[in-house]
Protein backbone atom coordinates (compact mmCIF):
# COMPACT_ATOMS: atom_id res chain seq x y z
CA UNK A 1 0.00 0.00 0.00
CA UNK A 2 0.74 3.38 -0.48
CA UNK A 3 0.00 7.02 0.89
CA UNK A 4 0.76 10.56 0.09
CA UNK A 5 -0.57 13.86 1.41
CA UNK A 6 -0.70 17.20 -0.29
CA UNK A 7 -1.99 20.78 1.50
CA UNK A 8 -3.71 23.34 -1.15
CA UNK A 9 -5.50 26.03 -0.08
CA UNK A 10 -7.75 25.18 2.45
CA UNK A 11 -7.91 21.33 1.22
CA UNK A 12 -5.75 18.29 2.65
CA UNK A 13 -5.83 16.41 -0.53
CA UNK A 14 -4.70 12.56 0.45
CA UNK A 15 -3.87 9.43 -2.15
CA UNK A 16 -4.06 6.69 -1.20
CA UNK A 17 -3.35 2.94 -3.19
CA UNK A 18 -4.06 -0.34 -2.35
CA UNK A 19 -2.45 -3.27 -3.11
CA UNK A 20 -4.93 -4.43 -5.68
CA UNK A 21 -4.21 -1.11 -7.50
CA UNK A 22 -7.00 0.29 -6.13
CA UNK A 23 -6.97 4.73 -5.96
CA UNK A 24 -8.48 6.92 -3.57
CA UNK A 25 -8.28 10.14 -3.35
CA UNK A 26 -9.97 12.12 -0.33
CA UNK A 27 -10.48 15.90 0.33
CA UNK A 28 -10.81 16.97 3.73
CA UNK A 29 -11.67 13.45 4.32
CA UNK A 30 -13.82 13.13 2.04
CA UNK A 31 -13.74 10.42 -0.61
CA UNK A 32 -13.83 12.54 -3.98
CA UNK A 33 -12.34 9.57 -6.60
CA UNK A 34 -11.29 5.87 -6.56
CA UNK A 35 -10.17 4.33 -10.02
CA UNK A 36 -8.62 1.10 -10.68
CA UNK A 37 -5.10 1.47 -11.60
CA UNK A 38 -1.52 -0.29 -12.10
CA UNK A 39 0.41 2.47 -14.37
CA UNK A 40 -1.17 5.86 -13.87
CA UNK A 41 -4.72 7.40 -14.29
CA UNK A 42 -5.71 11.04 -13.91
CA UNK A 43 -8.51 12.32 -11.12
CA UNK A 44 -10.73 14.53 -11.29
CA UNK A 45 -12.85 16.31 -8.87
CA UNK A 46 -14.18 19.22 -7.99
CA UNK A 47 -14.94 20.88 -4.55
CA UNK A 48 -16.29 23.91 -2.93
CA UNK A 49 -14.24 27.08 -1.69
CA UNK A 50 -15.84 30.27 -0.33
CA UNK A 51 -18.91 29.41 -2.46
CA UNK A 52 -17.01 28.64 -6.08
CA UNK A 53 -16.46 25.88 -7.87
CA UNK A 54 -12.44 24.79 -7.34
CA UNK A 55 -11.06 21.96 -10.20
CA UNK A 56 -8.47 19.58 -9.53
CA UNK A 57 -6.93 16.61 -11.65
CA UNK A 58 -4.82 14.43 -9.66
CA UNK A 59 -2.93 12.51 -12.13
CA UNK A 60 -0.94 9.55 -11.39
CA UNK A 61 1.94 7.51 -12.79
CA UNK A 62 4.92 4.95 -12.83
CA UNK A 63 8.61 6.81 -13.64
CA UNK A 64 11.98 5.18 -13.98
CA UNK A 65 12.20 2.38 -11.25
CA UNK A 66 8.53 1.52 -10.54
CA UNK A 67 8.50 4.99 -8.42
CA UNK A 68 5.08 5.89 -8.27
CA UNK A 69 4.28 9.91 -8.52
CA UNK A 70 1.51 11.94 -8.68
CA UNK A 71 1.31 15.84 -10.51
CA UNK A 72 -2.03 17.84 -8.87
CA UNK A 73 -3.07 20.72 -11.13
CA UNK A 74 -5.67 23.75 -9.69
CA UNK A 75 -8.14 24.86 -12.00
CA UNK A 76 -5.74 24.33 -14.86
CA UNK A 77 -2.83 25.16 -13.10
CA UNK A 78 0.34 23.19 -11.95
CA UNK A 79 0.15 23.03 -7.91
CA UNK A 80 2.91 20.00 -7.18
CA UNK A 81 4.44 17.97 -10.13
CA UNK A 82 6.38 14.22 -9.98
CA UNK A 83 5.37 13.94 -6.09
CA UNK A 84 6.23 10.83 -4.99
CA UNK A 85 3.97 8.39 -2.97
CA UNK A 86 5.99 6.32 -0.85
CA UNK A 87 4.74 2.83 1.10
CA UNK A 88 2.71 3.22 3.55
CA UNK A 89 -1.37 3.20 4.87
CA UNK A 90 -3.82 6.13 5.32
CA UNK A 91 -3.89 6.72 8.89
CA UNK A 92 -6.77 5.81 11.10
CA UNK A 93 -8.15 8.93 12.57
CA UNK A 94 -10.31 8.22 15.48
CA UNK A 95 -13.60 9.28 14.82
CA UNK A 96 -14.28 6.84 11.44
CA UNK A 97 -14.67 3.52 13.55
CA UNK A 98 -17.17 5.95 14.95
CA UNK A 99 -19.27 7.01 12.09
CA UNK A 100 -18.68 3.55 10.41
CA UNK A 101 -20.72 2.07 13.18
CA UNK A 102 -23.38 5.15 12.68
CA UNK A 103 -23.82 4.09 8.99
CA UNK A 104 -24.31 0.75 9.97
CA UNK A 105 -27.06 1.49 12.42
CA UNK A 106 -28.31 3.91 9.88
CA UNK A 107 -28.66 1.23 7.39
CA UNK A 108 -30.45 -1.38 9.91
CA UNK A 109 -32.69 1.66 10.79
CA UNK A 110 -31.39 1.72 14.56
CA UNK A 111 -31.39 5.40 14.78
CA UNK A 112 -31.49 6.22 18.47
CA UNK A 113 -27.97 3.89 18.29
CA UNK A 114 -26.90 5.88 15.06
CA UNK A 115 -27.53 9.32 16.40
CA UNK A 116 -25.83 8.19 19.51
CA UNK A 117 -22.35 7.00 17.48
CA UNK A 118 -22.67 10.47 15.22
CA UNK A 119 -22.80 12.62 18.68
CA UNK A 120 -19.68 10.48 19.94
CA UNK A 121 -17.79 11.32 16.89
CA UNK A 122 -18.23 15.05 16.86
CA UNK A 123 -16.75 15.66 19.66
CA UNK A 124 -13.43 13.68 17.79
CA UNK A 125 -14.03 15.66 14.43
CA UNK A 126 -16.75 18.84 14.84
CA UNK A 127 -15.63 20.06 11.77
CA UNK A 128 -16.72 16.66 9.41
CA UNK A 129 -19.60 17.85 7.10
CA UNK A 130 -20.15 13.87 6.29
CA UNK A 131 -21.20 13.04 10.08
CA UNK A 132 -24.04 15.98 9.69
CA UNK A 133 -25.47 14.74 6.97
CA UNK A 134 -25.80 11.67 7.91
CA UNK A 135 -27.68 12.88 11.15
CA UNK A 136 -29.81 14.89 8.47
CA UNK A 137 -31.12 11.16 7.63
CA UNK A 138 -31.93 9.90 10.68
CA UNK A 139 -33.75 13.00 11.44
CA UNK A 140 -35.43 13.08 8.06
CA UNK A 141 -36.61 9.20 8.78
CA UNK A 142 -38.05 10.23 12.32
CA UNK A 143 -39.54 13.48 10.67
CA UNK A 144 -37.75 15.40 12.78
CA UNK A 145 -37.77 18.16 9.67
CA UNK A 146 -36.16 21.40 11.86
CA UNK A 147 -33.63 19.29 13.08
CA UNK A 148 -33.21 17.50 9.38
CA UNK A 149 -32.56 20.94 7.66
CA UNK A 150 -30.56 22.73 10.72
CA UNK A 151 -27.75 19.17 10.16
CA UNK A 152 -27.57 19.83 6.31
CA UNK A 153 -26.93 23.28 6.56
CA UNK A 154 -24.35 22.66 8.79
CA UNK A 155 -23.12 19.98 6.64
CA UNK A 156 -23.07 22.43 3.54
CA UNK A 157 -21.23 25.25 6.16
CA UNK A 158 -18.54 22.51 6.09
CA UNK A 159 -18.13 22.10 3.30
CA UNK A 160 -19.53 18.43 2.24
CA UNK A 161 -18.85 17.73 -1.26
CA UNK A 162 -21.32 15.92 -2.88
CA UNK A 163 -24.16 17.45 -2.53
CA UNK A 164 -26.12 15.51 -5.18
CA UNK A 165 -26.92 12.88 -2.36
CA UNK A 166 -29.06 15.48 -0.66
CA UNK A 167 -31.75 15.04 -3.60
CA UNK A 168 -30.75 10.93 -4.25
CA UNK A 169 -30.53 9.61 -0.91
CA UNK A 170 -33.63 7.76 -0.02
CA UNK A 171 -33.64 8.27 3.71
CA UNK A 172 -33.60 12.03 2.91
CA UNK A 173 -36.69 11.67 1.12
CA UNK A 174 -39.32 13.31 3.94
CA UNK A 175 -37.10 16.34 4.13
CA UNK A 176 -37.18 16.85 0.52
CA UNK A 177 -41.59 16.31 0.39
CA UNK A 178 -41.53 19.17 3.22
CA UNK A 179 -42.56 22.24 2.12
CA UNK A 180 -39.41 24.03 3.18
CA UNK A 181 -37.41 22.24 0.79
CA UNK A 182 -37.74 23.96 -2.39
CA UNK A 183 -36.46 27.38 -1.01
CA UNK A 184 -33.99 25.62 0.82
CA UNK A 185 -32.69 23.85 -2.44
CA UNK A 186 -32.68 27.32 -3.82
CA UNK A 187 -30.58 28.90 -1.80
CA UNK A 188 -27.84 26.17 -2.03
CA UNK A 189 -28.88 24.99 1.40
CA UNK A 190 -27.69 27.69 3.16
CA UNK A 191 -30.63 29.28 4.36
CA UNK A 192 -34.62 28.58 4.76
CA UNK A 193 -37.31 31.28 5.95
CA UNK A 194 -40.09 31.27 8.17
CA UNK A 195 -41.63 27.73 7.54
CA UNK A 196 -44.52 26.13 9.74
CA UNK A 197 -44.11 22.57 10.15
CA UNK A 198 -46.91 20.49 9.95
CA UNK A 199 -45.56 17.66 12.77
CA UNK A 200 -44.14 20.18 15.09
CA UNK A 201 -45.59 23.40 14.15
CA UNK A 202 -42.51 25.13 14.73
CA UNK A 203 -41.39 27.86 13.09
CA UNK A 204 -37.77 29.37 12.00
CA UNK A 205 -36.49 32.15 10.64
CA UNK A 206 -33.47 32.43 8.30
Amino acid sequence: MQYQKIVSGKFLIELHNSWSGQESVFVNGQLVSRKGSFWGTNHCFTVQEGGELVRFILTTKVKNGMQVVFDLSRDGKMVAEDVAIPYGSMPEKPHLKLKRSAQKHLQEYELDLALEHLEEAQLLAPTDPELFFHMACAYSVLEQPLKGFECLQRAIELGLQDQSTILSHDMLAYLRMHPAFSDFKASGYSRFGKVFFKKRKEAIEA
